[in-house]
């Protein structure tokens, strides 16, 4: 076994092992490993986190929901489709989405009730609008999101129109970690 000469913090000098060496490396890499570790699971958390933060800034009236129907999506008449659906900002937040109802023809449907429904507080919600003579829809959430939104929507159809039910994911806001 080789001996070395090392000064301690005294200015004294003592005699120091390889096997005193090598634990203190050993001791070095372990803390390495270890901190190492603790920034990956920080990372981890915060990916999880920021993936999709609701917050409830503010709270909707529960008259805002309401119960899916039970009836059946009509099978007869023109196909319809949703249309530029986009995520409705509101000082910056995500607040909401819009879209269009329009028939295969590109005819817009006037008066249709979509139906919008979307996980919230720990159950699914639906809320309902209607679109308007341009087929144009529009409606708030009780929340604002970031990441991806799923959210289903649904035109029961009527007497010209079929039934139709289509998923989507929603942008929300972009996060800026590490700037204020």
């Amino acid at each position: 076994m080789h001996d070395r000469i090392a000064a301690n913090d005294t200015g004294v000098e003592g005699v120091t092992t390889e096997k005193q060496l090598s634990q203190k490396r050993e001791f070095v890499v372990s803390m390495r490993t270890i901190g190492l570790a603790a920034v990956v699971v920080l990372a981890i958390v915060i990916s999880g986190w920021a993936l999709v933060t609701v917050s409830t800034t503010f709270q909707a009236p529960t008259s805002d929901f309401v119960t899916l129907p039970g009836t059946p999506l009509s099978k007869s008449g023109v196909g319809v489709t949703f249309s530029g659906i986009s995520t409705v900002m509101s000082n910056g937040l995500a607040a909401g989405v819009s879209g269009y109802l329009i028939s295969s023809s590109g005819s817009p449907v006037a008066n249709g009730s979509v139906y919008m429904t979307y996980y919230f507080q720990g159950s699914y919600r639906t809320q309902v609008t209607t679109s308007d003579q341009n087929g144009y829809f529009e409606a708030t959430f009780p929340m604002n999101w970031t990441g991806s939104l799923p959210l289903t929507l649904t035109y029961f159809g009527d007497a010209q129109h079929k039934g139709l039910v289509q998923v989507f994911s929603i942008a929300g806001q972009a996060l800026a970690l590490g700037t204020q």
